[in-house]
């Protein structure tokens, strides 16, 4: 059916080619579009503290605001999107640590080196791992992301530091999920994010061992093109509920160390070398298994993280899941955590470890929490 919040009548318009690079399934080529009069969504900075010490955002809760930040997000737009990392949550007393995702040799682990994992064949990427797009300040980015299961099927996991903006010190605004993105494609739609939920200590502090974030999404939708006037242009149409869509993980905390894990995402970012083996247009994977202890790095106000070595990603990856008992016949398996950093263990020019946060009983509370709404 097609979705209330017709866009047509709000100025969308775009060429051809622009529908053929982001909802066809054809080859990528060049596309445009014309700008559109979309304002972002307002989003309070104001941390509402739920049950069980769990901060609550709106991202856009309301029929309009999810129809601004649907059409905000043009192919061009996403086009043009760079990979997130993040930053320290300033504070009076400590120089805020610029955008960098890697922890190097002078962190917490010097001179460490990683065991050699063999590089393992390349799996079929599960069809919940994606995409999230947002905006922070002027400029446009994306983090990778997965569906998780809820009673509402409507759940998205990702990264805390893609959902909430630590040195703006408020969430991220026009927040969308595109899952099985791939080379400008969205094969099963566009997800518009509703509500964040996180560990209050992520937004509160900056504590990178709560650096996840669970956020219900809305129905999703893909365009339609239609011509009117002799002008190309495109309205919503409804695709379902997310993991009605696509599938979803199930959620798993408590686990023990030294775990085979795989890990997906969207790796994209440089190396500290400058060389950028990925180009973040396609998920993919890791496969290891984790270390048996945890790991801790200051800077980050990180002390007990699960760290996965051998695992080369960059940039890009941040959000994505870490799955175990993992099935890549069915494409399924348990959400066992989220990327947030990568690691230099090496000291090299080669990115060569990832970690988590440790899912313990407080990411239970935020998943909990996060599974109680529904969203239509």
């Amino acid at each position: 059916m097609t979705r209330k919040f017709a866009l047509a009548a709000g100025g969308i318009v775009a060429t051809a080619s622009a529908v053929a690079v982001l909802w066809g399934q054809g080859p990528a080529v060049p596309a445009t579009a014309a700008s559109n009069a979309a304002t972002t969504t307002t989003v309070s900075a104001v941390t509402g503290i739920g049950k069980h010490g769990v901060s609550t955002f709106p991202l856009a809760p309301s029929e309009a605001a999810e129809q601004r930040v649907a059409a905000y997000w043009s192919p061009e737009r996403l086009k043009q999107a760079s990979s997130y990392v993040p930053s320290t949550k300033p504070s009076p007393t400590t120089k805020n640590t610029p955008s960098a995702a890697e922890v190097g040799p002078g962190g917490a682990t010097p001179h460490a080196r990683a065991p050699h994992t063999a590089t393992p064949p390349p799996v079929a990427a599960p069809p919940m791992v994606g995409k999230v797009f947002f905006k922070v300040g002027d400029k446009e980015y994306w983090c990778s992301a997965s569906a998780v299961h809820s009673a509402h099927r409507n759940l998205v996991a990702t990264a805390g530091h893609c959902a909430y903006a630590l040195a703006q010190d408020k969430p991220v605004e026009n927040w969308v999920f595109i899952p099985g993105y791939h080379d400008g494609v969205a094969p099963s739609g566009i997800f518009v994010g509703h509500t964040l939920y996180m560990q209050e200590d992520f937004a509160g502090q900056g504590d990178f061992d709560r650096d996840y974030a669970f956020v219900t999404v809305h129905r999703g939708f893909t365009w339609q093109p239609y011509v009117e006037n002799g002008r190309l242009k495109y309205r919503a149409v409804d695709v379902g509920r997310l993991e009605d869509r696509v599938g979803a993980f199930r959620f798993a905390s408590g686990k023990s160390l030294g775990r085979p894990t795989y890990v997906f995402g969207y790796p994209a970012g440089a190396n500290p070398d400058g060389s950028r083996p990925y180009n973040g247009q396609s998920v993919k994977s890791c496969k290891g298994t984790t270390e048996k202890k945890f790991v801790s790095a200051p800077t980050w106000q990180l002390e007990h993280g699960v760290r996965l070595p051998g695992c080369p990603f960059t940039a890009g990856a941040s959000g994505g899941p870490w799955v175990t008992g993992y099935d890549p016949g069915k494409r399924t398996g348990y959400l066992s955590g989220i990327t947030s950093l990568t690691w230099n263990l090496n000291g090299g020019g080669r990115l060569d470890a990832v970690s988590t946060p440790y899912f313990n009983q407080m990411t239970q509370r935020v998943y909990t929490e996060a599974s109680k709404q529904g969203t239509g």
